[in-house]
């Protein structure tokens, strides 16, 4: 909070010395009671507004603006009027006070812990006139026994959520109103409008589009899609085989149902970059870029306007998401929902009133399931939001007998699944043993074009360095920076639509969301899931009248115990279900079943530390919940590689702005698409060999280009070998 929003002229306590302050807390009430209105919270969020920075109206704060160093918590005093107010209640409110601008506290009697500053001594404080402590505030929905707890603390962040954001916008209309202006600068269509240039952009690939068996089954999805979005807000599956259109009709389905219910937003939750990407790319193409906002760390500027009112509009909207649809990542927006910091909650209140999909639904780790299906309850239940279960392989998310957060009745939209996997099995599937990587290179280079899926980076390296026959032959894998990798993408898809040869060896990052359709391909031993991703690039378009996938055991099996459990699980499986149907909808049930029942669901215990038992002080650990809540435990750090000789020059500039300019933002964005996540004692390994050099100790950038390959990208052995000759920065 800026200090110049509350200066004034005079020296004095009088009351009319803080019109200002009493501005400022009547705007945020306003804007608090409007967002918390989404979820029948209006008055909460009046409330929590009028209140959150009541203590401001003392002495001490004064002598602050005045320019004498003096400590003043403001936000205390807040915090116990409404205690005083508000009784029990009065807690919920304390901790959303307390916490609007450091975060959510942890509750308990510690020091620094809420409720041992609700006993603290605070500044006496002038209330305004303005400000009626007299109100009474009831629960907005009815509390269930079993999760009473968990639904306050949920209750508690949302409203967290209408302040924080309140409080953010009304500095920044009166402090920098020209950037106020920019988040409202650009026209966005209603969900009227959007169904229709939808409907437009369908038709048109409609009438593009090869008939066959797979275009038809597309507009037969579409069809259902449109026929369930008028039924009641709940829980949905879009249980779709991979090729078959989930993107568009998934789309379709959200737009729709949002007019329907009169809906806010559609909000897209995708575990891969690479799928985001894509899809939003998609979405721009069919209803404007205005009214999308892709929200990710590595979003690509669309012909580098960083300039363009649209990249101000996308930068401003990505902290609140205020934009008709958003498409983001998983990470984003389960660890915002457990979140107690102020940038990662200011968007939880538009989430309220939203059409959620959740594309490739079981990409959700299983260590977080429980907190995961946890919050998507409270946001169906109580926030007028609906679900959309987006996937070629459907979790057991509604199995009661394994999962005691289990969903509730899941509606399918597409009404008989197992008649549309029939309809679209476009491959056949043979087990072929185990093969070493010289082996597996041996039969890759037999065939013209070929995609293979190795399940560690190392491998991927090792069979590609083995083929024999390196023209058209392509690595893929994250150890390519995200440019490296778009133009390997683009190459492939040419040679592809060429009929040129073309071997790709690849990690599963093409599993989801990349569209590649190649008529044979290899995978590693897998899970299930994943094993039906991979067949899902083969024979995509049903050209052929089946493509062939064979599945190998490494020599090597991955260290990764999620990954061993998988395969595991998925070993059990096809023991049950031999054949060629091994990847349709009932072995996939029972994958899952098995999956969940041996595996911990709820790792760092979260959603029991949320939902104790009933406490008249109602204790919450917030702040202890965020830490814990991590989807990726390891998300490593991006190095800045020297990169291929085509991009050097473009890297080099940015990198010297980084060293220099005094807001390196726009460098800093851009340079994620040079970058290459590596682990934590990867990284410690290369600086004590110096073959890292820390910029403004904060970004490393890899010194040594020899270390980053053409085809294969970064190389860690490589970037232990000094070359003075190869050093580029």
């Amino acid at each position: 909070m800026f200090h110049s929003y509350y200066a004034h002229s005079t020296k004095t306590t009088d009351k009319s010395d803080w019109q200002p302050l009493s501005e400022h807390l009547r705007n945020v009430g306003e804007l608090a009671e409007q967002f918390a209105a989404a979820f029948n919270a209006g008055q909460w969020g009046r409330c929590v507004g009028l209140l959150h920075d009541i203590g401001k109206a003392c002495a001490a704060f004064l002598a602050r603006l005045e320019g004498k160093a003096t400590r003043v918590d403001h936000v205390t005093f807040g915090a116990q009027l409404a205690l005083k107010c508000e009784n029990k209640l009065g807690y919920l409110l304390a901790y959303v006070i307390c916490g609007h601008h450091g975060g959510l506290p942890d509750g308990g009697p510690q020091e620094g812990q809420l409720h041992y500053r609700l006993r603290k001594n605070t500044e006496k404080t002038e209330l305004l006139p303005e400000v009626d402590c007299t109100w009474k505030l009831t629960f907005p929905f009815q509390l269930q026994r079993e999760c009473a707890m968990f639904s306050m603390a949920f209750f508690t962040r949302m409203l967290f959520s209408c302040l924080v954001d309140a409080d953010f916008l009304d500095t920044e209309a009166f402090c920098d109103p020209d950037k106020s202006t920019r988040r409202t600068a650009l026209h966005r269509n209603d969900f009227i409008s959007l169904r229709s240039l939808l409907q437009s952009f369908i038709s048109k690939k409609q009438a593009q589009a090869q008939p066959g068996k797979v275009n038809a089954a597309r507009q037969k999805i579409l069809a259902q899609c449109l026929a369930k979005a008028a039924e009641p807000q709940g829980f949905y599956s879009l249980v779709v085989p991979t090729g078959g259109g989930k993107t568009l009709s998934s789309l379709t389905f959200a737009l729709e149902h949002a007019v329907q219910h009169n809906l806010a937003r559609v909000i897209y939750a995708i575990p891969f970059t690479s799928i985001i990407e894509q899809n939003a790319e998609v979405f721009r193409q069919a209803i404007g870029e205005n009214n999308v906002l892709e929200h990710h760390c590595n979003y690509r500027d669309q012909d580098s306007r960083e300039d363009s009112v649209y990249d101000k509009w996308r930068g401003l909207a990505a902290e609140n998401w205020d934009a008709p649809v958003v498409v983001t990542t998983n990470v984003q927006f389960f660890e915002s929902l457990y979140s107690n910091k102020t940038s990662r909650c200011r968007k939880l209140h538009n989430i309220a009133g939203s059409v959620i999909v959740l594309d490739e639904a079981q990409a959700i780790p299983t260590e977080y399931l429980k907190p995961c299906l946890s919050a998507l309850r409270e946001l169906v239940d109580h926030y007028r939001c609906t679900v959309v279960l987006c996937t070629a392989t459907p979790p057991a998310f509604d199995d009661a007998s394994l999962l005691r957060s289990a969903l509730p009745r899941i509606e399918k939209i597409f009404d008989d699944p197992d008649q549309l996997y029939a309809e679209l099995k476009r491959v056949r599937v043979e087990f072929i043993g185990k093969l070493s990587n010289t082996e597996l290179a041996q039969r890759l280079d037999n065939h013209e074009q070929v995609l293979c899926i190795v399940s560690t980076k190392k491998q991927a390296q090792q069979v590609f360095a083995d083929l024999t026959d390196q023209e058209g032959a392509f690595h893929l894998s994250t150890n390519m920076y995200p440019e490296h990798r778009l133009r390997a993408l683009q190459a492939i898809r040419q040679r592809l639509a060429a009929k040129l040869p073309c071997r790709v060896v690849a990690t599963s990052l093409v599993e989801a969301g990349v569209d590649l359709d190649f008529p044979v391909v290899y995978r590693a031993m897998a899970g299930l899931d994943s094993l039906a991703q991979a067949a899902g690039r083969c024979n995509r378009e049903g050209h052929a009248d089946h493509g062939l996938v064979y599945v190998f055991e490494p020599e090597d099996m991955p260290a990764m115990p999620w990954l061993r459990r998988r395969i595991s699980r998925a070993k059990e499986t096809l023991r049950s279900f031999p054949g060629n149907d091994c990847l349709g909808l009932a072995p996939m049930r029972r994958y899952f079943e098995l999956l969940y029942d041996v595996e911990s669901l709820d790792e760092k215990n979260i959603v029991a530390r949320l939902n104790p038992k009933p406490h008249a002080e109602l204790i919450f650990p917030f702040q202890e919940v965020a830490q814990d809540f991590r989807l990726i435990e390891e998300e490593g750090i991006g190095v800045i590689m020297p990169g291929l000789p085509e991009d050097r020059e473009a890297i080099h500039a940015l990198v010297e702005q980084l060293r220099h300019d005094p807001f390196p933002h726009a460098a800093r964005r851009k340079l994620q698409h040079f970058s290459v996540v590596v682990r934590s004692k990867v990284l410690d390994r290369l600086r004590s060999q110096g073959a890292v050099e820390i910029i403004r100790e904060t970004w490393p950038i890899l010194l040594n280009s020899a270390a980053y390959d053409g085809s294969m990208g970064f190389r860690a052995d490589m970037a232990e070998l000094w070359d003075p000759e190869q050093l580029f920065f």
